[in-house]
């Protein structure tokens, strides 16, 4: 008899399976609030687009005020009445995204007609806190202050700043222009860091804002989209705002540069979440972003006469773009390092060596320039600061690298052994200093380049020797000697004494071999009297062998041996067991 639990259900693939999970996926992210509001634009901006009258204009402000309108009255009663979260919050950005809409929209009006692009943004300006402030209201969505007035401020850069170029545009090529075209990138990133201190607040901060959102999904998707729509506005500015008669969306002043401050502000603030919320990834992802305008700026380097006359501007009064980039990027990574940030130091540090080698003409001919001094030195002195402070010899010896490089950009070749044996004594102090598996290792190494150094001296093989006076050279192998000698008994490294005592032997044998040299000047018989000597030697031991008082001299060394043998063979020997 079959019971209900030998039965097995098994799933039989409907035909219609595949077309149920499409019509769930489109129930579940609902995408037709997005298309519609997408369709809505495009049949205004067909329909009134061009703005030729002031009834098209105030056509084109009442549909975008209307719409937003409707979207806003929807999301209230998705919220109030059906509780509907995840559409409402679809909703919600579309409001945002319309109202920056309708500050780029009446760009054109405000060149034309001052007086009605005006109206126009103030109007839409205080549209948009209006509806915002209705929204929060309606749906009773708490935004604390220290993220409210961001969210404003960021409104009012995007409504307000147009009105501010307008009297810049008669001259269309004035360096007045260009800088307040360039300028609304910082003006963002400093409306964005205001942000900090709602950061710094954590998610305790929003815990309790009467939705089911949570940080940092409330509220950084709506910042992340003003992020997103900031390089969008730069663009348009320069694109409307400069009128130079060109019809190609190619040739104007927009560049990567204008991406370069407010780049460096989201670091700062990603840096910031990153530290609050403790997430590797965040800090990845702001450490990484000075690099990426680094390289944007490199590869989005273009001819264009427009784009360059600016970079020429901004050459002129504040420096190589390239250069300013990276020192920018430097004063990040510091902030970073201040902070705690892991690998900000080692950033730091590769900025500088790169500001080493960049020059006027690296952005525009890709070369790259000699080594200069400066920035090693600064890389040099902050890892040996860091490393000596820490204790890590990694981070010392690194800077003792760097320090040697930025050395030799400077000295002529002749002066290349002052730089090796400064760097040589920097590893021995190194490895004294330290006790670590690095520096006890680099207590070997610095005794054999000293027992090398004093070798080529002592065969005449360094190059600066014939620069030097031949005294300093006759002693300096003596000198280093005593060195070794003093640093193996400082550190009770055996092969610095046995290198020190290597150097001593061959400096008295080849001082001896000199010396005898010199005595056969003088002395022109010299080598039969010393052989006659060392014969005469032969023969007296001889002689001596023959009396017996050489056996007699070492009979008691040879008992003392035998002596001792025995003993350790009898300690070697086990036990029988007869004898125990």
């Amino acid at each position: 008899m079959t019971t209900l639990t030998d039965v097995r259900v098994t799933s039989v693939s409907h035909p219609l399976g595949s077309g149920r999970g499409l019509i769930r996926w489109i129930c579940t992210n609902n995408p037709f609030y997005v298309l519609s509001a997408g369709l809505f634009l495009a049949g205004l901006w067909i329909s009134f687009g061009a703005q030729s009258g002031e009834v098209q204009t105030w056509a084109l402000m009442s549909g975008l005020a209307g719409y937003t309108l409707l979207l806003a009255v929807t999301a209230c009663l998705l919220v109030r009445f059906g509780n509907v979260w995840d559409d409402a919050r679809t909703v919600l950005l579309l409001v945002v995204l319309l109202f920056l809409a309708t500050s780029v929209t009446f760009d054109e009006v405000l060149v034309l007609n001052p007086s009605r692009g005006f109206a126009c943004y103030l109007g839409g300006l205080l549209f948009a806190v209006g509806v915002s402030e209705g929204l929060l209201r309606g749906i009773r969505l708490a935004l604390p202050a220290w993220f409210r007035i961001p969210y404003y401020l960021i409104l009012s850069l995007f409504f307000l700043y147009p009105l501010a170029l307008r009297p810049l545009l008669a001259e269309p090529r004035s360096e007045a222009l260009m800088w307040g075209l360039f300028g609304f990138s910082p003006v963002a990133g400093l409306i964005f860091l205001t942000l900090l201190p709602a950061i710094r607040r954590g998610p305790d901060y929003v815990r309790d804002n009467g939705s089911p959102w949570r940080w940092p999904l409330y509220p950084w998707v709506l910042f992340g989209l003003l992020a997103f729509a900031v390089p969008a506005r730069a663009f348009l500015l320069c694109w409307s705002m400069q009128l130079l008669d060109s019809g190609d969306l190619q040739h104007v002043i927009f560049g990567p540069l204008f991406l370069m401050p407010f780049g460096l502000a989201i670091a700062i603030l990603l840096l910031e979440i990153g530290l609050v919320s403790q997430r590797r990834a965040v800090f990845g992802i702001a450490l990484a972003m000075p690099a990426l305008l680094v390289g944007f700026l490199i590869i989005g380097h273009r001819d264009d006469p427009i784009y360059r006359n600016f970079l020429n501007v901004f050459t002129a009064q504040i420096g190589e773009p390239l250069s300013v980039t990276l020192l920018a990027s430097a004063s990040f990574y510091a902030y970073a390092g201040l902070r705690g940030t892991p690998c900000a130091v080692e950033a730091l540090t590769s900025v500088l060596v790169m500001l080493a080698v960049v020059g006027p003409n690296t952005l525009d001919e890709r070369e790259l320039v000699s080594w200069q001094p400066a920035p090693l030195l600064a890389a040099a002195v902050l890892q040996v600061s860091l490393g000596t402070w820490r204790r890590d010899s990694w981070r010392c010896l690194m800077g003792l690298g760097l320090t040697a490089l930025a050395a030799l950009t400077v000295v002529t070749p002749p002066q290349g052994a002052i730089v090796f044996h400064l760097a040589l004594f920097g590893v021995l102090l190194i490895g004294a200093a330290l006790d670590d598996a690095l520096a006890r290792f680099l207590r070997v190494v610095g005794s054999a380049l000293v027992l090398l150094a004093c070798l080529l001296a002592m065969l005449g093989r360094f190059d600066d020797a014939a620069s030097a006076p031949p005294l300093a050279i006759g002693l300096y192998p003596l000198l280093m000697a005593g060195l070794l000698a003093g640093y193996g008994r400082l550190t009770r490294q055996r092969f610095s004494l046995a290198a020190a005592g290597i150097v001593l032997t061959i400096w008295l044998a080849g001082a001896g071999w000199r010396g005898y040299c010199w005595l056969r000047q003088v002395v022109t018989g010299l080598d039969h009297i010393l052989l006659s000597l060392a014969l005469f030697g032969l023969a007296l031991l001889i002689s001596l062998g023959k009396s017996g008082i050489l056996s007699r001299f070492f009979t008691p060394y040879r008992r003392t041996l035998s002596a001792t043998s025995g003993l350790q063979e009898a300690e070697a020997t086990p036990p029988s067991h007869g004898d125990s």
